[in-house]
């Protein structure tokens, strides 16, 4: 992952890189593998997900209900396009190729630094 994405926390970097490894190798898949890597991108969403929330529930993060929120939106998309694309690839596609990387960079920079940013400041460590 681009360095610039990165919130220097280990466990949160190497979720991210572990995201963007399987994005890629989602729009570059053949067509027969594109529906089994978008559902494996969910699965590893929604344990990515329950990872950060478990975390801020155990340490109070102040602002757990805004950063569930996008998770729950973020989820909600990808679900929803994984849908469509069963019966329409091309509908998946579009959402892979032209919206995810944005979705996720922007949750990096907006919403994720915040949470690096609270457990720097009160020196939790994993």
């Amino acid at each position: 992952m681009s360095k610039e994405l990165h919130v220097n926390i280990p466990v949160m970097d190497e979720k991210h890189d572990e995201f963007l490894e399987i994005l890629s190798k989602i729009q570059s898949c053949e067509k027969s593998d594109f529906l089994p890597l978008f559902a494996q991108m969910i699965k590893h969403t929604k344990e990515h997900f329950a990872f950060e929330e478990e975390l801020m529930n155990k340490h109070g993060f102040y602002a757990k209900g805004e950063h569930f929120d996008e998770h729950k939106t973020l989820l909600g998309e990808m679900e929803y396009f994984y849908e469509k694309a069963q019966k329409h690839p091309m509908f998946g596609k579009s959402y892979i190729n032209d919206y995810a990387l944005d979705k996720f960079t922007r949750h990096i920079i907006n919403i994720d630094s915040q949470l690096a940013m609270f457990f720097k400041e009160k020196k939790i460590e994993f």
